[in-house]
């Protein structure tokens, strides 16, 4: 094993609540041995009911979901949570000592190029491995609130495929997550099966990828497959 790389340190930050108990399970199989985790979240400092008090929702378009520690889903308006997320990601960059930084978020993210500490966004990267694999493909997007299809189908579309959505919360009932699947295979994109069903948003695990795929008969895909084999390259694995 790659010395340098038995003692790497990856800092998460989740735009929820860490720990992410959630994803554990999955980090077992996604990162190399020897890479030590260290978890922020951006609402860490704030009870459900002072985020919802302090950050209505409302008819906002722009929405991100997330996890409470307790495992109770968030939902909170990307303007509102940008602040408290740069925050987060610097007080780990400054303070946690590590070599890479994953954010648990599918929105866009800075560029960070400032802080001397490589930055992985999950949007960019999966954007530029499905366009590899799949140029000007037919794609189904599953996302977790049903108010963010709309967002999702012009930002796909506007990375050059034709796109079909649905939704399902990670963070709800399990019969929500497989009538999705089952809708996800009748769905057309122009008429035609999709190449690809992409689950948009970091809270999919590994084990609702499967039985969606199950369900689906679709070829399926989380973020986080591609986001922490990003992270075992740059982190020497």
């Amino acid at each position: 094993m790659n010395t340098a790389a038995a003692h790497a340190r990856l800092g998460i930050v989740t735009i929820g609540q860490a720990p992410r108990s959630d994803l554990h399970d999955d980090l077992a199989s996604l990162l190399a041995p020897g890479i030590e985790i260290v978890e922020r979240g951006a609402l860490d400092a704030l009870t459900l009911e002072e985020i919802e008090q302090r950050y209505p929702v409302g008819e906002q378009p722009q929405v991100l979901v997330s996890r409470m520690r307790d495992g109770r889903q968030v939902t909170i308006a990307e303007p509102d949570l940008e602040p408290l997320l740069d925050a987060t990601i610097r007080a780990m960059a400054d303070g946690d000592q590590v070599d890479a930084i994953v954010v648990l978020c599918t929105g866009e993210l800075p560029d960070y190029r400032d802080l001397g500490v490589p930055v992985l966004s999950p949007k960019r990267l999966v954007r530029h491995g499905i366009q590899a694999l799949f140029p000007e493909g037919r794609l189904l997007v599953m996302s977790p609130e049903a108010r963010q299809m709309a967002n999702t189908q012009a930002r796909w579309e506007g990375a050059g495929f034709r796109v079909a959505t649905l939704s399902a919360s990670p963070y709800g009932d399990v019969a929500d997550l497989e009538r999705a699947a089952r809708e996800a295979a009748t769905l057309k994109v122009d008429g035609q099966s999709g190449d690809l069903l992409y689950l948009d948003c970091m809270g999919y695990t590994l084990a609702q990828r499967t039985r969606i795929a199950e369900l689906s008969g679709q070829r399926t895909l989380t973020p986080r497959q591609l986001v922490f084999n990003a992270a075992n390259l740059l982190l020497g694995q």
